[in-house]
C-alpha cells in the first residue's frame, strides 16, 4: 500500500526535531517512523504521520517548507527477529 511521506529540512542544531515533535505532539499527531539525514548545517527529516494531511497542515501554519510523496509501505508482524 502506498502512503504518505512528509519531508522538512531543518537547521542541525540541538532542539530542531524535538521542536517539530513537540508542536505535532501538541495537536494530537503522532509520527509513525522517521528517517534523518544530517550535514553539518541541515538535517532532511523525512516521516510518517498517522495523520499526514493534519500534520502538513500544522506544519505550514508554523512556517515549516514541506514536501509530501508518496511511499511503499509493507506491514509485518512485529516480533522479535
Amino acid at each position: 500500500m502506498f502512503i504518505k511521506q512528509i519531508s522538512i529540512v531543518l537547521d542541525n542544531v540541538p532542539g530542531a526535531m524535538s521542536h517539530v515533535s513537540e508542536i505535532l505532539g501538541r495537536e494530537g499527531v503522532n509520527i509513525r517512523a522517521i528517517s534523518v539525514a544530517d550535514t553539518s548545517d541541515i538535517s532532511t527529516v523525512r516521516f510518517v504521520a498517522d495523520d499526514p494531511v493534519r500534520a502538513l497542515n500544522i506544519l505550514k501554519a508554523n512556517g515549516f517548507s514541506t514536501k509530501e510523496t508518496d511511499v511503499l509501505a509493507v506491514e509485518k508482524p512485529d516480533h522479535p527477529g
